[in-house]
């Protein structure tokens, strides 16, 4: 027997799958609400509105990252550059496109919140905690940057919709920066 999801959960699942489904017009708090099976007002207990909503689903989205990041950085054997690595692949499969949904997500976060981008306060804090740790991950911390840079660029590809690494050249360009954080 698998244990209950909570409500807020239900809920933020709800939203994420309306943004990732129908961009920012389909997070409706009445549309979630329904499709979390709980009621408006129970929506808005959790979440006294749509901007919190947003906030908790950027929350979420940092702190699952942080976690995809320790899981892999904890299975991996050579101490230097493994949390360089875990960027790496939490960011990008080994074809250079997005590991997941998040670029997607992101799209429909962003144009839901429109020019306020004072919300995006806690996925700033996290990817200055995440540089942080790049710099002190046993490699040069030049290296441990362009590695991140590279990885947010092919996410940040993803996330406009320009154009994909042919697959040959991706696998060739997620190797080399691989190689990057064992030198």
């Amino acid at each position: 027997m698998t244990p209950r999801q909570s409500s807020r959960d239900r809920i933020l699942d709800a939203a994420e799958a309306r943004l990732l489904e129908r961009g920012p017009g389909g997070l409706v708090l009445d549309a979630v609400a329904a499709d979390a099976g709980v009621s408006k007002g129970g929506l808005l207990y959790h979440f006294a509105s749509k901007e919190a909503l947003v906030q908790a689903l950027i929350d979420r989205m940092v702190s699952g990252f942080d976690g995809v990041q320790a899981s892999l950085s904890s299975g991996d054997d050579d101490a230097a550059g493994r949390r360089t690595r875990a960027y790496l692949r939490s960011t990008v499969t080994p074809r250079g496109e997005p590991a997941d949904a998040s670029a997607h997500l992101m799209a429909g976060i962003l144009a839901g919140i429109g020019g306020d981008r004072t919300r995006l306060e806690s996925l700033r804090a996290g990817f200055a905690r995440w540089q942080e740790q790049l710099e002190d991950d046993g490699i040069d911390p030049v290296r441990a940057t362009l590695v991140r840079l590279a990885a947010d660029g092919l996410w940040l590809s993803a996330l406009l919709g320009l154009p994909q690494l042919e697959k040959k050249l991706g696998r060739r360009v997620l190797d080399a920066l691989d190689a990057l954080t064992r030198e």
